[in-house]
C-alpha cells in the first residue's frame, strides 16, 4: 500500500471513530486496527482518561486481533461473527471486524450496548466516507 492510499484509509476510518462516539454518552473509546492490530485510527471522548497504557494498547490489539483472525477461520463452520462483548470490571469492549478491520469501542462498565446501538455501529462502519 502507498503512502497516499494509506492516508485515505486512516482518513476513512478515523471519520468513522469520530461518527462513533456520539452514538452514546457511555461509549468511551472507538478505534480500529488491521489484522496484525496495527492501529489505523482512534479517538477517544474529549475529558475520558485510558485506562491503557500506549504499550498495553498495542499489546491488547495484537492479542484481539490474533482472536480475530482465528474466529474468521471458524466462522465457515459457525457463520459469520456479528459481535464479541467482552464485560470487565471497569469497562465493556464491543468488537465489530469487517475486511479485515476491527473496530475496538470501549464503554462504561455498567452500560451494555442495546441491539439497536450495535446496528447504528454497524451501519457506520460500513458506510462509505
Amino acid at each position: 500500500m502507498n503512502k497516499t492510499s494509506w492516508a485515505n484509509l486512516i482518513s476513512t476510518h478515523r471519520k468513522k471513530c469520530e461518527s462513533i462516539l456520539p452514538i452514546s454518552k457511555d461509549i468511551r473509546y472507538a478505534g480500529c486496527f488491521n489484522e496484525y492490530g496495527r492501529t489505523i485510527a482512534g479517538k477517544i471522548k474529549p475529558g475520558v482518561k485510558p485506562l491503557f497504557s500506549p504499550n498495553a494498547v498495542r499489546e491488547e490489539f495484537f492479542a484481539i486481533a490474533s482472536t480475530m483472525r482465528l474466529r474468521h477461520k471458524t466462522s465457515k463452520g459457525v457463520g459469520e461473527l456479528k459481535y464479541i462483548l467482552v464485560n470487565h470490571k471497569k469497562i465493556n469492549i464491543l468488537l465489530l471486524s469487517q475486511n479485515n478491520v476491527t473496530y475496538y469501542i470501549t464503554l462504561n462498565s455498567k452500560y451494555s450496548p442495546s441491539p439497536a446501538i450495535i446496528e447504528k455501529i454497524k451501519k457506520i462502519i460500513i458506510k462509505k466516507f
